[in-house]
């Protein structure tokens, strides 16, 4: 289900941010978006929108936190679908500040997602988060005010799970950090007991 990555334009990683936050949504069906009935999006707190060509944005990132979306984001693929001008351009995903219980393998079909931003979530398990792993180019993730990140450990253990971060939590990942991490491994079996092989 993984897309192969393609270079995103500095344009669209410059641009302004797609802001849906704060529009008390339930669900990301796009017919229940008043983005789409009305046209309305909020530059408040972004300063502006990003462009806008035949009715999709020119933007690599979406704010979807302060909702109110629950369950797994299958709808996530067909919104960004009919908001972006190049879909697989999302590189940077804020769906913090909502009731999120799951995550969906449709993220993975954004090859280019590098910032993942979760925290305040009720996300419970590390078997949810070890699904991402498969995201090529995450570097940056939040997870604290889940669940999840109650767990004492958790912080090295979603470090040994996704490797690849840089940042967890708002914070840099360490050299000192990672020369405590299991050995791989005991890496590679954690992995493979977390998600199911």
């Amino acid at each position: 289900m993984t897309t192969k990555s393609k270079k995103v334009p500095f344009s669209y990683k410059k641009a302004k941010p797609l802001d849906l936050s704060f529009e008390d949504l339930e669900s990301l069906e796009p017919s229940t978006l008043r983005v789409f009935s009305t046209g309305f999006v909020s530059s408040y707190r972004m300063l502006g929108v990003p462009s806008k060509r035949d009715g999709r944005y020119k933007t690599a990132s979406l704010l979807l936190s302060h909702n109110r979306l629950t369950g797994g984001l299958d709808d996530i693929r067909l919104l960004v679908d009919k908001l972006f001008r190049q879909p697989d351009a999302l590189c940077w995903l804020d769906l913090s500040h909502n009731r999120l219980t799951d995550l969906s393998d449709t993220l993975l079909g954004f090859p280019n997602l590098c910032t993942l931003y979760l925290h305040h979530n009720r996300l419970s398990s590390l078997c949810v988060v070890a699904r991402i792993n498969r995201l090529p180019r995450l570097r940056s993730l939040t997870l604290q005010n889940n669940p999840v990140a109650v767990y004492r450990g958790y912080r090295t253990a979603v470090l040994t799970v996704l490797r690849k971060i840089t940042r967890l939590d708002f914070v840099i990942v360490t050299k000192g950090e990672r020369r405590l991490l299991p050995p791989i491994p005991l890496q590679s079996f954690i992995k493979n007991v977390l998600l199911g092989h």
